[in-house]
């Protein structure tokens, strides 16, 4: 498949955003059916509500199967340590909510095909701004609710399975975009990190 088939279906005039959707799909570019999204999502949450809350189910149970759990090494954190990992899962909030920018600027009106590449906004910050709230999540609300839910070894495997999915998922989508935008999209990876947000507001800032 050539690149830039996005950039050559914006450039076209006349097209309303349905056609330009129609157009990405027709010419193998459709987004849920190539990255299978709501399975990667289910698939990472599941893994990682079982993993955090098994050590707790075992506890609460009391069942035989699940015995072996009970001996597992408990992480305790200090309260301070919980807080501020919940007030950075709150704080991340606001990465989620980017689709409104992508139905406004990605010229299809639809969250998940966009034939324009969109380097405002959050997107300026990251290039997955939706990818590192959950990985956020999945890394600090476990160590935010630890006085409730155990935190244990399998918490730790759960976040690392979850957020590795993450890893994948971007790195598949980035394949995806570079198929859309070419390079465009190489040039934009050069300049934005993928997750990190510091390293993110500090080229925002000082490097501009």
């Amino acid at each position: 498949m050539k690149e830039g088939i996005a950039t050559e279906i914006a450039k076209k005039d006349g097209l309303t955003p349905e056609q330009r959707k129609d157009e990405l799909i027709g010419s193998g570019l459709d987004f849920m059916r190539v990255l299978h999204l709501k399975y990667w999502l289910a698939s990472a949450f599941i893994v990682w509500v079982l993993f955090c809350s098994l050590s707790s189910i075992a506890q609460f149970t009391r069942w035989e199967s699940l015995g072996f759990i009970l001996n597992l090494y408990v992480i305790r954190f200090p309260g301070v340590v919980a807080g501020i990992a919940g007030g950075l899962s709150i704080a991340a909030i606001p990465l989620q909510f980017t689709e409104r920018l992508r139905v406004n600027r990605g010229g299809c009106r639809d969250e998940h095909h966009t034939v324009t590449l969109i380097k405002e906004g959050l997107f300026r910050v990251v290039r997955n701004p939706e990818y590192t709230f959950h990985i956020c999540l999945y890394a600090l609300l476990p160590i935010a609710l630890s006085s409730l839910l155990h935190y244990t070894i399998l918490s730790i495997i759960g976040t690392i399975l979850a957020i590795t999915s993450y890893i994948l998922l971007a790195k598949r989508e980035e394949t995806f975009n570079i198929a859309k935008w070419g390079d465009e999209y190489r040039q934009y990876m050069k300049k934005v990190p993928r997750f990190n947000i510091v390293l993110g507001l500090w080229r925002l800032v000082f490097k501009r």
